[in-house]
């Protein structure tokens, strides 16, 4: 695989090898922290890498049925049958139809940027955001909103 990245005005072809892939997984939420808050995927290899990463199609379904199963779990009324990580239910019922919108979104045909699935993917798995910490006094319905039509977005 070639990832092409921009140097002085003119395409770079660089190769990935599998020690690439390794390293970018494990700077993962850093990059896409960096890609979520609109870093260009051409501005480094690290980040171009991460950013086919993410839009691929087993990624976008992946992330829809993470998704799906967090508005499962809010809706059951029990506590989950395994050990899981909480989700605050009564935020994510709140914006259920947020987050209907965003589960929707997701396995869409057509292309994706990065940014969008880089905002789905850090509402999903930072522990420390409004959908897992209640002392987050952050906007969950904003959040998944701007995640959803991130995924839209030119």
């Amino acid at each position: 695989m070639l990832v092409l990245l921009e140097e002085e005005g003119s395409p770079v072809a660089c190769t990935v090898r599998p020690w690439d892939r390794l390293l970018i997984r494990l700077r993962a939420f850093g990059l896409d922290h960096d890609l979520a808050g609109g870093a260009s995927p051409e501005a480094s290899f690290a980040l171009a890498l991460r950013a086919q990463m993410l839009v691929r199609t087993r990624y976008r379904h992946d992330l829809a049925a993470s998704a799906d199963r967090v508005l499962t779990m809010a809706r059951q009324r029990s506590a989950p049958p395994r050990p899981q990580t909480p989700v605050c239910q009564d935020r994510v019922r709140d914006c259920s139809e947020e987050f209907e919108d965003l589960i929707r979104r997701l396995p869409a045909p057509g292309p994706v940027p990065a940014q969008g699935m880089a905002k789905v993917g850090m509402l999903l798995t930072d522990a420390g955001g409004p959908l897992y910490h209640r002392a987050n006094a952050g906007d969950l319905r904003a959040q998944v909103r701007d995640a959803a039509d991130a995924l839209t977005a030119a």
